[in-house]
C-alpha cells in the first residue's frame, strides 16, 4: 500500500511539475497586471497536486506522461502474474480477453530481473517510499509545533471587537482559525494602521485564504521532494498577499498607497514573521509588495476582462491531461486508413507503432484467421469459395446481392457477386460488405442508415424506408483495410496501420418526433494501435496492442461494460490485460438459448451454424447475444451484458423494450 501510494504521488508530482512551469511562465507574462489574476492560476496547480484522478481532453497542452519506474512496476506485475492468479472482482479480471476458434494470441511479458541483480529503480522505490514518509512526518510535526506555539502566544489575547483581538506586541498581524477565523493585531498600532491591516485580513477571510493556505501547505507536505512545488508555494503566498494589498488600495483609493506601504515596512522592521500556516499581514517579501503597489496602474475593463477570460481558459486546459487516444478525421490528402499509397504491408498483418517503453505485455493477432468465408441466416447467405469468389443467395429487396437490381424476388440459387474476396460480413438491416485481396472494402444493399456513405446528413425518412434508398451494385467504401465488420446500422474497420475507423448511424433512439442520433457520414478514425475490432447488432469493441479493450454503442443491458445504461458514442476503455474480445455473438435457439448453450458460445466452443442453403420460408433465426466477452491471458473467459449477474431490469433495446437479467460487471464464465 505504501509503495503504491508513493508511486502514485510521484507520478502526480511529475505531471503537476509541468503545470507549475506553465503557470510560472504565465505569471511572468502577467507581472504588469493585477496579482489576483496570477493568484487564480495557482488553483489548477493545487488541483493537480491533490487530485488522484485527472480528466482527459484533446485541448489540454499537458502531455500524458509515461508512468515513472515502469521497469520496476513491470517486474512486479510479472512476478504477480507468475505467482498469484487474479481473484474475481479485481480490475485485472474486468479486462478479460477473447479468442476466436483457430486464432492465435501472443502475449509477451517482459523478462523478470534476475534475483541477484537489483535495478536502480527497485532501490529508489524501496528506500524512497520510507524517505518520502519521513519527510511528510517532519513537515507535519513542524506544522503542529508551530500551531501550538502560536496558540500559546495568543492565549492571553484580548478581544477588541467582533473577531478582532489584540495580542503580543512582537507578532505580526495574522488570521488564524478555519470555521471561525480570528484577526490578531499586535499592540501599539494607531487607528490608521489598524484600518489597513483589518481590511487586508478581511479580504483574506472573504476569499477563504485562511482555508486555502493550509490545503496548499498539505500539498507541499505530500510533494516535499519536488523543488518545483516549493517554488510554487512561495510564489502562491506572494500572489496571495499582493492581491490583498491591491484590494485594499482599490477599496480605499490610490491616495493610501504611501501610508499603506509605510505600514508594511514598519511592521516588517519591528515584528517577527509567523510560521507558514496563518495568513500573515507581514508575511515576507515586503519590498516586492511595496514595489508592486508603486507599479499598480488602472487597466481598462475590457482588457482586464479579456486577460481574466484567457487565464480562466488556461486553468481549464491545465486541469486536464491531453487525451492520447483521441479520435480524429482524415487529414487532407491522407488515404483512408492512414497509409501512403507506396507503403507495402503483407496481407493480413496489423502494424502498430512501438512505444518508447513497451508495456508489460503486447497482444499480437493474425487477423486473417478472423476472416469469414460464410455468413448469413435462413433468409440470407454469402459464401466465398476456394477460388476467392463471393456468391450470394436469398433476399434482394435492398439490392444486397449486388446484381444491379433491387427486387422482392428470392434467389434460391447462388449468384456471383465479386472475385478475389478475402472476407464478408452482413447486417440484418439488409446491407453487406466484403474485403478484397488488395485491401479494399466494398458494400451494397440498404443505404437508409448511411453505412454505404450515400448521404452527408441523417434523415428519418431514409432510415425507416430502406427499401427506397438502396445501393444494388457494390461501391468502394474504404481502402487500406485489413478487417471490417457490420454493426446494426454502421460499419467498423481496422486499417493496415492499426487504426480503427467507423461511419454510418452509430446509434439512433426515439421516433420521428424525438430522436437521439449519432451519424457519421464518412470514415472517422476513433482509435489507434488496435489489433482487432468486433461488431454486432448492438455495439462494438476494439482490442488494442497494449491489451486494453474499448467499447461503444448501445449499452442498455450494461453490455459495453459501463454502469451507465446510456448509449456510448465514443470508445471507452473497459478492460486491460486482455488478449481477445467478442461482441454480437449468435447462438442457436431463437428467441432464447438455454444457459448451457450460452456458456458454450461465450467460451468459443459453439457457434451459430450458418446454413448451406436458404429457403424462402426460412427456419429458426439465430439469437444475437447482447454481450461483451473477453479472454484473459490465463485462458479464462469473462462476460457482461444480458443473461449475466442477478439484476433484473427492463432494457430499452434497439428493437423494443424487454425484461432481462443483466450486469455491466465482467463475470467469470465457468
Amino acid at each position: 500500500m505504501l509503495e503504491q501510494s508513493f508511486l502514485k504521488v510521484f507520478n502526480m508530482s511529475r505531471a503537476a511539475g509541468v503545470v507549475i512551469l506553465v503557470v510560472l511562465l504565465a505569471r511572468f507574462l502577467l507581472k504588469r497586471f493585477p496579482k489576483y489574476i496570477s493568484y487564480m492560476l495557482w488553483s489548477v496547480v493545487l488541483f493537480r497536486l491533490l487530485s488522484p484522478v485527472i480528466p482527459e481532453s484533446r485541448l489540454s497542452p499537458i502531455p500524458s506522461l509515461a508512468p515513472a519506474f515502469s521497469e520496476y512496476v513491470s517486474e512486479q506485475d510479472a512476478a504477480v502474474v507468475e505467482k498469484e492468479p487474479s481473484a474475481p472482482g479485481t480490475e485485472e479480471e474486468k479486462t478479460p480477453d477473447f479468442q476466436e476458434q483457430g486464432a492465435s494470441a501472443v502475449v509477451s511479458p517482459e523478462e523478470n530481473t534476475p534475483a541477484e541483480k537489483i535495478s536502480w529503480q527497485q532501490l529508489f522505490v524501496s528506500y524512497g517510499k520510507y524517505l518520502w514518509t519521513a519527510g511528510m512526518g517532519v513537515l507535519f510535526l513542524y506544522c503542529l509545533f508551530s500551531a501550538a506555539g502560536i496558540r500559546a502566544r495568543v492565549s492571553t489575547a484580548v478581544r477588541l471587537k467582533e473577531n478582532i483581538y489584540i495580542a503580543d506586541a512582537g507578532l505580526s498581524p495574522f488570521v488564524m482559525g478555519i470555521v471561525r477565523p480570528r484577526i490578531y493585531l499586535p499592540e501599539g498600532l494607531d487607528e490608521k494602521e489598524q484600518e489597513y491591516i483589518v481590511l487586508h485580513e478581511r479580504f483574506h477571510i472573504r476569499r477563504l485564504d485562511h482555508i486555502v493556505k493550509p490545503i496548499a501547505f498539505l500539498a507541499l507536505c505530500i510533494h516535499w521532494f519536488n523543488p518545483l512545488v516549493w517554488l510554487a508555494f512561495v510564489c502562491f503566498c506572494k500572489d496571495m498577499e499582493m492581491s490583498c494589498d491591491e484590494a485594499v488600495v482599490k477599496r480605499l483609493g490610490e491616495g493610501v498607497k504611501a501610508d499603506y506601504s509605510a505600514t508594511l515596512l514598519a511592521l516588517t522592521a519591528k515584528r517577527r514573521v509567523l510560521p507558514v500556516l496563518p495568513v500573515d499581514f507581514g508575511e515576507g517579501n515586503t519590498r516586492e509588495r511595496v514595489r508592486n503597489l508603486a507599479a499598480l496602474k488602472k487597466r481598462k475593463k475590457g482588457i482586464l476582462a479579456l486577460v481574466v477570460s484567457l487565464a480562466g481558459l488556461l486553468i481549464l486546459c491545465l486541469a486536464f491531461t491531453h487525451k492520447a487516444m483521441a479520435p480524429r478525421e482524415n487529414t487532407p490528402g491522407e488515404p483512408a486508413g492512414g497509409l501512403s499509397e507506396n507503403e507495402e504491408i503483407p496481407d493480413g498483418t496489423v502494424e502498430t507503432s512501438q512505444p518508447a517503453e513497451p508495456p508489460a505485455f503486447r497482444v499480437s493477432i493474425d487477423i486473417t484467421e478472423y476472416y469469414t468465408a460464410k455468413t448469413g441466416d435462413p433468409s440470407q447467405l454469402y459464401y466465398i469459395d476456394e477460388d476467392r469468389v463471393l456468391w450470394g443467395s436469398g433476399g434482394n429487396e435492398y439490392g444486397q446481392l449486388g446484381q444491379g437490381t433491387q427486387e422482392p424476388a428470392f434467389y434460391d440459387q447462388k449468384v456471383k457477386i465479386a472475385e478475389d474476396v478475402l472476407h464478408v460480413d452482413y447486417s440484418q438491416k439488409g446491407f453487406a460488405i466484403y474485403l478484397t485481396a488488395d485491401h479494399k472494402l466494398y458494400g451494397m444493399g440498404n443505404a437508409g442508415c448511411g453505412a454505404l456513405q450515400q448521404y452527408e446528413s441523417w434523415d428519418w425518412t431514409r432510415y425507416v424506408n430502406g427499401d427506397r434508398y438502396t445501393v444494388n451494385t457494390p461501391v468502394l467504401l474504404m481502402e487500406n483495410v485489413v478487417y471490417a465488420c457490420c454493426g446494426r446500422d454502421d460499419i467498423v474497420c481496422l486499417g493496415q496501420d492499426g487504426t480503427v475507423w467507423t461511419w454510418g448511424t452509430v446509434y439512433m433512439q426515439g421516433n420521428i418526433l424525438s430522436q437521439d442520433v449519432y451519424f457519421i457520414a464518412q470514415p472517422k478514425k476513433i482509435l489507434e494501435n488496435a489489433v482487432l475490432v468486433t461488431g454486432g447488432w448492438f455495439h462494438h469493441a476494439a482490442l488494442l496492442a497494449d491489451g486494453t479493450v474499448w467499447t461503444w454503442g448501445y449499452n442498455s443491458a450494461g453490455n459495453c461494460g459501463v454502469a451507465d445504461a446510456a448509449v456510448i458514442g465514443e470508445p471507452t476503455m473497459v478492460a486491460e490485460g486482455a488478449v481477445r474480445v467478442w461482441t454480437g455473438l449468435a447462438a442457436d435457439g431463437y428467441p432464447q438459448p438455454d444457459a448451457d448453450t450460452l456458456a458454450l458460445v461465450w467460451t468459443g466452443k459453439q457457434r451459430y451454424t450458418v446454413p448451406d442453403e436458404v429457403g424462402e420460408s426460412g427456419g429458426d433465426y439465430p439469437r444475437f447475444l447482447n454481450n461483451t466477452v473477453i479472454q484473459k491471458a490465463d485462458g479464462s473467459y469473462w462476460v457482461c451484458g444480458e443473461n449475466v449477474g442477478t439484476e433484473e431490469k427492463v432494457v430499452y433495446g434497439a428493437e423494443g423494450d424487454y425484461s432481462v437479467v443483466c450486469t455491466h460487471e465482467f463475470t467469470l464464465c465457468e
